[in-house]
């Protein structure tokens, strides 16, 4: 497989909900994330394709933030090896400078993915 992705992916060193700024509801846990995009453990599988407005929750305050709001695509599915959980990748698509930036501080420290 190509890798497409133009930075490294840093595994979540804290735990961050993804919620769905219309509903509230929580989609999912950060398993891995760049300001280009995310992966979520869920309960729930998501249609590629979709596109939600989306809050990441920090665990403390970022830049002063305790979220930022982006938009985001997702552009793969699968389920989990545990039943009952899915993977899902998300593509940011719509996002502030301020919002990338304060991903950026927040990952900082956080290991890449190998």
């Amino acid at each position: 497989m190509i890798e497409k992705r133009k930075l490294p992916r840093k595994i979540a060193d804290d735990v961050l909900e993804v919620s769905d700024q219309h509903t509230n509801s929580v989609l999912g846990q950060v398993v891995n994330i760049s300001a280009e995009g995310l992966m979520l453990i869920s309960n729930e599988p998501y249609a590629t394709g979709s596109i939600y407005e989306l809050d990441l929750k920090f665990p403390r305050l970022i830049k002063g933030h305790s979220k930022v709001s982006f938009g985001a695509e997702v552009v793969w599915s699968t389920p989990a090896s545990q039943p009952g959980s899915h993977w899902s990748g998300f593509r940011i698509i719509d996002i502030s400078e301020d919002g990338m930036l304060t991903i950026d501080d927040l990952i900082l420290d956080w290991h890449i993915m190998e």
